[in-house]
């Protein structure tokens, strides 16, 4: 008797384990990933447990701030009555106003408005702000640009203010270089920001390093361990696997996609995700084949170079720009392939202009920007990637000199 009450108590409980087994297994796949892209992905809150100084630094970067929700903080443009129109015409203008629901640029016809959109997402931070608003499942670019440099209200890049229009569309390929996920939400952007699960808004740490789910289990397990595990060592990569980490993004518009760029992992091939498509002309562009301007480089074919030798993605460079011309000097230093032109003048004024003379600033083929119909088109100037000698750009640097003595 007892034997038999024993047999069925454990067959009751061998019931109850199975039945709380599968309950909570069933939890469990109902339970989403807190990564959008999946369970490989641990999101790049996880990395500032144990990488808080270069996590703090990679947060104030163009890639992190790549794209990003549109509001008073993040666009960086006035909306001052005296500040936020551009006229296309004597009788059209766009205005950029705030208003309770949001900042909204606004078509005005002889004073009567015909259109308003609202700026809902926005990408760039260093030369130009792009804003995009979300309407019928898309995006679409709005036409008014802002030109950071000149602090101005400028037409789109490429279009003449009297051609600029509300119509212009967002492709995917636009949000796989300036975004790290993006899954279009039928509800809206509001949906999109509130719940998290469809967007990775910035350029984070798992875009380039990869996946991590793995590594920061292994770690959070093994907190003693100090060897890197389950990711992929950038130095462990040969020169042209870390230059195609870069390239990736940065070999031009121009190329045939394979397949989503934004699956590109570190120690992937560029050809796994795209046909380059060989670009013959060297003037420089905001989407341009930065990486083959450096290829074109003797600097590059002759050494161990790569973008990572005057590129630290870590930190904002706009405030250590002097570290380029450093960079230079690591191969170029006085009494070692130093400047030709050391006789004729400061070595001080050298040593600071590295890149003024041969990684100069020059006029972008294609981002024309107009301030309104009543200005002039003005372009752009974006750094030639081709490390070269620039008579011309040589000659204005030696003529700033000139001016200082």
């Amino acid at each position: 008797m007892n034997s038999g009450i024993m047999h069925n108590r454990k067959i009751i409980l061998l019931s109850v384990m199975v039945v709380t087994v599968s309950f909570f297994a069933r939890c469990i796949q109902a339970i989403p990933s807190p990564d959008p892209r999946g369970p490989e992905y641990s999101g790049s809150s996880k990395c500032v447990n144990c990488h808080q100084e270069i996590s703090y630094s990679y947060a104030h970067t163009a890639h992190f701030l790549s794209t990003q929700i549109a509001n008073e903080k993040t666009v960086k443009g006035n909306f001052s009555n005296d500040s936020n129109e551009l006229w296309i015409n004597d009788s059209t203008r766009i205005m950029m106003e705030k208003r309770d629901s949001g900042l909204y640029q606004v078509l005005y016809l002889n004073n009567k408005q015909e259109t308003q959109r609202r700026f809902d997402l926005l990408m760039g931070t260093s030369k130009v702000q792009a804003f995009f608003y979300w309407q019928n499942d898309g995006f679409f670019q709005l036409p008014v640009f802002y030109y950071i440099n000149k602090h101005a209200w400028a037409s789109s890049p490429g279009t003449a203010a009297s051609k600029i229009n509300f119509n212009r569309p967002a492709v995917n390929a636009c949000f796989q270089c300036h975004s790290s996920f993006s899954n279009g939400d039928p509800h809206g952007i509001s949906v999109a920001v509130a719940k998290q699960q469809n967007w990775v808004f910035n350029i984070d740490c798992e875009r380039c390093h990869g996946p991590a789910a793995a590594h920061v289990q292994f770690h959070e397990s093994h907190p003693d361990e100090k060897q890197s595990r389950f990711l992929t060592s950038f130095q462990s990569l040969v020169k042209s696997r870390k230059v195609e980490l870069c390239a990736v993004c940065h070999s031009g518009t121009g190329n045939i996609i394979i397949k989503s760029t934004a699956g590109f992992k570190m120690g992937d091939t560029l050809e796994s995700y795209m046909s380059v498509i060989p670009d013959n002309t060297s003037s420089p562009d905001i989407h341009g084949n930065l990486t083959r301007q450096l290829s074109l480089s003797k600097c590059f074919r002759m050494g161990d170079m790569d973008c990572s030798t005057c590129h630290n993605a870590h930190v904002n460079e706009k405030e250590v720009s002097k570290n380029f011309n450093e960079s230079c000097q690591h191969c170029h230093s006085p009494g070692q392939h130093f400047c030709g032109l050391a006789d004729k003048t400061d070595i001080t004024f050298l040593k600071s202009n590295c890149t003024a003379c041969h990684m100069p600033a020059q006029t972008s083929v294609s981002l024309l920007v107009q301030a309104g119909n009543h200005s002039s088109e003005d372009s752009m100037k974006i750094v030639n990637h081709r490390i070269a000698v620039y008579p011309v750009e040589t000659e204005m640097v030696f003529k700033t000199i000139s001016h200082l003595h």
